[in-house]
Protein backbone atom coordinates (compact mmCIF):
# COMPACT_ATOMS: atom_id res chain seq x y z
CA UNK A 1 0.00 0.00 0.00
CA UNK A 2 1.10 3.32 -0.97
CA UNK A 3 0.34 6.82 0.33
CA UNK A 4 -0.31 10.15 -1.46
CA UNK A 5 -0.87 12.59 0.83
CA UNK A 6 -1.36 15.70 -0.92
CA UNK A 7 -2.42 17.46 1.76
CA UNK A 8 -1.43 17.10 5.47
CA UNK A 9 -3.94 18.41 8.52
CA UNK A 10 -7.54 18.38 9.72
CA UNK A 11 -10.48 19.01 12.32
CA UNK A 12 -12.13 17.33 14.71
CA UNK A 13 -15.48 16.89 14.03
CA UNK A 14 -16.54 13.64 15.60
CA UNK A 15 -15.32 13.35 19.18
CA UNK A 16 -16.08 9.79 19.74
CA UNK A 17 -13.58 9.18 16.34
CA UNK A 18 -11.56 11.77 15.86
CA UNK A 19 -10.47 11.92 18.93
CA UNK A 20 -8.99 8.26 19.07
CA UNK A 21 -7.48 9.30 15.27
CA UNK A 22 -3.77 8.01 14.96
CA UNK A 23 -3.02 11.47 12.81
CA UNK A 24 -3.50 13.72 15.76
CA UNK A 25 -0.61 11.83 17.71
CA UNK A 26 1.49 10.78 14.62
CA UNK A 27 1.64 14.40 13.26
CA UNK A 28 4.10 16.18 16.07
CA UNK A 29 6.26 13.50 15.58
CA UNK A 30 6.88 13.77 11.67
CA UNK A 31 6.92 17.83 12.69
CA UNK A 32 9.90 17.08 14.94
CA UNK A 33 11.41 14.71 12.00
CA UNK A 34 11.47 18.34 9.91
CA UNK A 35 9.40 17.51 7.03
CA UNK A 36 8.22 20.04 5.00
CA UNK A 37 4.65 18.60 4.49
CA UNK A 38 3.78 18.41 8.66
CA UNK A 39 4.78 21.65 9.64
CA UNK A 40 1.68 22.71 10.48
CA UNK A 41 -0.50 23.40 14.26
CA UNK A 42 -3.61 21.52 14.98
CA UNK A 43 -6.69 22.61 12.84
CA UNK A 44 -4.61 23.55 10.36
CA UNK A 45 -4.85 22.25 6.88
CA UNK A 46 -2.23 22.96 3.97
CA UNK A 47 -2.86 21.77 0.57
CA UNK A 48 -0.02 20.76 -1.23
CA UNK A 49 0.23 21.31 -5.17
CA UNK A 50 4.01 20.61 -5.88
CA UNK A 51 3.23 17.08 -5.04
CA UNK A 52 -0.55 16.84 -6.91
CA UNK A 53 1.66 15.08 -9.63
CA UNK A 54 2.97 12.32 -8.06
CA UNK A 55 1.31 9.03 -8.95
CA UNK A 56 2.53 10.31 -12.44
CA UNK A 57 5.78 9.15 -11.66
CA UNK A 58 4.79 5.65 -10.31
CA UNK A 59 4.94 3.51 -13.57
CA UNK A 60 3.43 -0.05 -12.26
CA UNK A 61 0.19 -0.40 -10.49
CA UNK A 62 -0.45 0.45 -6.94
CA UNK A 63 -3.09 0.63 -4.41
CA UNK A 64 -2.60 3.85 -2.91
CA UNK A 65 -4.43 5.30 0.31
CA UNK A 66 -5.26 9.13 -0.42
CA UNK A 67 -4.16 11.74 1.99
CA UNK A 68 -4.00 9.43 5.21
CA UNK A 69 -2.88 12.55 7.18
CA UNK A 70 -5.80 14.57 6.32
CA UNK A 71 -9.43 14.21 4.97
CA UNK A 72 -10.21 14.26 1.05
CA UNK A 73 -13.26 16.55 1.46
CA UNK A 74 -12.01 18.87 4.07
CA UNK A 75 -13.97 21.89 4.03
CA UNK A 76 -10.94 23.83 4.06
CA UNK A 77 -9.86 22.04 0.48
CA UNK A 78 -11.38 23.57 -2.82
CA UNK A 79 -13.20 21.98 -4.85
CA UNK A 80 -10.52 23.32 -8.09
CA UNK A 81 -7.87 21.60 -5.82
CA UNK A 82 -10.04 18.48 -6.06
CA UNK A 83 -10.23 18.84 -9.74
CA UNK A 84 -7.01 18.99 -10.47
CA UNK A 85 -6.21 15.72 -8.25
CA UNK A 86 -9.21 13.40 -9.95
CA UNK A 87 -7.36 14.51 -13.26
CA UNK A 88 -4.14 12.84 -11.73
CA UNK A 89 -6.33 9.86 -10.91
CA UNK A 90 -8.39 9.29 -14.40
CA UNK A 91 -4.59 10.23 -16.05
CA UNK A 92 -3.31 7.09 -13.99
CA UNK A 93 -5.95 4.03 -14.47
CA UNK A 94 -3.19 1.43 -13.74
CA UNK A 95 -3.20 2.45 -10.31
CA UNK A 96 -6.04 1.86 -7.16
CA UNK A 97 -6.97 4.90 -5.52
CA UNK A 98 -8.71 4.72 -1.80
CA UNK A 99 -10.55 7.67 -0.26
CA UNK A 100 -11.81 7.40 3.13
CA UNK A 101 -13.46 10.59 4.77
CA UNK A 102 -15.56 11.36 8.00
CA UNK A 103 -17.68 14.16 5.72
CA UNK A 104 -19.84 12.30 3.25
CA UNK A 105 -22.11 15.50 3.05
CA UNK A 106 -19.19 17.02 1.30
CA UNK A 107 -18.41 14.32 -0.70
CA UNK A 108 -21.80 13.79 -2.14
CA UNK A 109 -21.76 17.15 -2.85
CA UNK A 110 -18.83 17.17 -4.81
CA UNK A 111 -20.27 14.23 -6.31
CA UNK A 112 -23.12 15.65 -7.48
CA UNK A 113 -21.21 18.57 -9.00
CA UNK A 114 -19.01 16.67 -11.65
CA UNK A 115 -21.53 13.53 -11.97
CA UNK A 116 -19.78 10.87 -10.34
CA UNK A 117 -15.84 9.46 -9.12
CA UNK A 118 -13.62 7.36 -11.60
CA UNK A 119 -13.88 3.82 -11.68
CA UNK A 120 -10.19 3.30 -10.29
CA UNK A 121 -11.03 5.47 -7.08
CA UNK A 122 -12.73 4.03 -4.20
CA UNK A 123 -14.76 6.12 -1.69
CA UNK A 124 -15.25 4.98 1.48
CA UNK A 125 -16.91 6.56 4.89
CA UNK A 126 -16.03 5.95 8.62
CA UNK A 127 -19.18 4.65 10.94
CA UNK A 128 -18.54 3.70 14.34
CA UNK A 129 -21.98 4.61 16.06
CA UNK A 130 -25.41 4.04 14.80
CA UNK A 131 -25.55 8.53 15.07
CA UNK A 132 -23.05 7.83 11.97
CA UNK A 133 -25.14 5.31 9.85
CA UNK A 134 -26.60 8.08 8.00
CA UNK A 135 -22.97 8.21 6.33
CA UNK A 136 -23.87 5.39 4.83
CA UNK A 137 -26.93 6.80 2.76
CA UNK A 138 -24.81 9.12 1.49
CA UNK A 139 -22.46 6.78 0.27
CA UNK A 140 -25.11 4.99 -1.34
CA UNK A 141 -25.97 7.95 -3.41
CA UNK A 142 -22.52 8.74 -4.95
CA UNK A 143 -21.80 7.19 -8.37
CA UNK A 144 -18.60 5.02 -7.43
CA UNK A 145 -17.65 1.73 -9.08
CA UNK A 146 -16.28 0.82 -5.51
CA UNK A 147 -18.09 1.93 -1.92
CA UNK A 148 -16.82 0.79 1.22
CA UNK A 149 -17.23 1.04 4.48
CA UNK A 150 -14.58 1.33 7.50
CA UNK A 151 -16.13 0.90 10.80
CA UNK A 152 -13.15 1.81 12.87
CA UNK A 153 -12.94 1.90 15.32
CA UNK A 154 -16.42 -0.08 16.09
CA UNK A 155 -17.99 1.46 19.36
CA UNK A 156 -21.58 -0.35 19.45
CA UNK A 157 -23.20 -2.73 17.55
CA UNK A 158 -24.68 -1.44 14.25
CA UNK A 159 -26.54 -4.18 12.98
CA UNK A 160 -29.39 -4.77 11.36
CA UNK A 161 -26.74 -3.07 8.89
CA UNK A 162 -28.28 -2.27 5.26
CA UNK A 163 -25.16 -2.80 2.79
CA UNK A 164 -26.80 -2.33 -0.43
CA UNK A 165 -24.71 -0.42 -2.91
CA UNK A 166 -21.82 -1.11 -1.23
CA UNK A 167 -18.77 -3.44 -2.29
CA UNK A 168 -16.26 -3.95 0.48
CA UNK A 169 -16.33 -3.55 4.71
CA UNK A 170 -13.46 -3.15 6.92
CA UNK A 171 -14.27 -4.13 11.22
CA UNK A 172 -12.02 -2.61 13.51
CA UNK A 173 -11.58 -1.85 16.92
CA UNK A 174 -10.17 1.16 18.84
CA UNK A 175 -6.26 0.52 19.03
CA UNK A 176 -5.21 3.37 21.44
CA UNK A 177 -4.59 4.57 24.79
CA UNK A 178 -8.51 4.51 25.20
CA UNK A 179 -9.51 1.32 23.80
CA UNK A 180 -10.13 -0.46 27.20
CA UNK A 181 -12.95 2.13 27.91
CA UNK A 182 -14.66 1.60 23.99
CA UNK A 183 -13.64 -2.20 24.01
CA UNK A 184 -15.46 -3.56 20.92
CA UNK A 185 -17.66 -6.77 21.44
CA UNK A 186 -16.73 -9.58 18.84
CA UNK A 187 -19.80 -10.27 18.13
CA UNK A 188 -20.46 -6.99 17.14
CA UNK A 189 -17.90 -7.70 13.95
CA UNK A 190 -19.30 -11.21 13.87
CA UNK A 191 -22.52 -10.10 13.19
CA UNK A 192 -21.26 -7.25 10.59
CA UNK A 193 -18.55 -10.47 9.35
CA UNK A 194 -21.64 -12.92 8.85
CA UNK A 195 -23.89 -10.46 6.75
CA UNK A 196 -20.69 -9.82 4.53
CA UNK A 197 -20.67 -13.28 3.91
CA UNK A 198 -24.22 -14.45 3.07
CA UNK A 199 -24.31 -11.05 0.87
CA UNK A 200 -20.95 -11.76 -0.85
CA UNK A 201 -19.22 -8.51 0.13
CA UNK A 202 -15.47 -9.03 0.89
CA UNK A 203 -15.00 -8.76 4.37
CA UNK A 204 -11.58 -7.08 6.27
CA UNK A 205 -10.93 -7.36 10.04
CA UNK A 206 -8.12 -5.31 10.63
CA UNK A 207 -7.71 -5.53 14.73
CA UNK A 208 -9.72 -6.35 17.93
CA UNK A 209 -9.34 -3.73 20.47
CA UNK A 210 -5.81 -2.80 21.41
CA UNK A 211 -4.62 -6.05 19.60
CA UNK A 212 -6.12 -8.54 22.85
CA UNK A 213 -3.59 -11.11 23.36
CA UNK A 214 -4.86 -14.14 21.66
CA UNK A 215 -7.21 -12.26 19.61
CA UNK A 216 -5.20 -9.48 17.19
CA UNK A 217 -6.21 -9.65 13.87
CA UNK A 218 -7.84 -13.26 14.20
CA UNK A 219 -11.71 -13.33 13.69
CA UNK A 220 -13.12 -16.64 15.71
CA UNK A 221 -9.99 -18.31 14.37
CA UNK A 222 -8.93 -17.00 11.34
CA UNK A 223 -7.43 -13.55 9.60
CA UNK A 224 -10.19 -11.93 6.57
CA UNK A 225 -8.62 -9.39 4.74
CA UNK A 226 -10.66 -9.85 1.89
CA UNK A 227 -10.32 -6.78 -0.87
CA UNK A 228 -13.17 -5.82 -3.64
CA UNK A 229 -10.01 -7.28 -6.46
CA UNK A 230 -9.23 -9.91 -4.79
CA UNK A 231 -11.84 -12.00 -7.54
CA UNK A 232 -14.28 -12.39 -5.00
CA UNK A 233 -17.94 -12.57 -6.26
CA UNK A 234 -19.38 -8.94 -4.96
CA UNK A 235 -20.84 -5.91 -5.97
CA UNK A 236 -23.20 -4.74 -3.53
CA UNK A 237 -25.83 -6.58 -1.61
CA UNK A 238 -29.25 -6.38 -3.62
Amino acid sequence: MATWNWATGCTKIDPQICDSCYMFALYPRLKKMGLATYRWKPNEVHVHESLFDKPLEWRNPRRIFVNSMSDFFHEKISFESLDRVLDVIRETPQHTYQVLTKRSRRMLEYGERIGGFPDNMWLGVSVGTRAMKFKIDHLRKVKAKTRFLSLEPLLEPLAPLNLAGIHWVIVGGMSGPNWREHEMDLEWARKIRDTCVRKKIPFFFKQSSAFKPGQGTFLDGREWKQFPDDGLAFGGAS
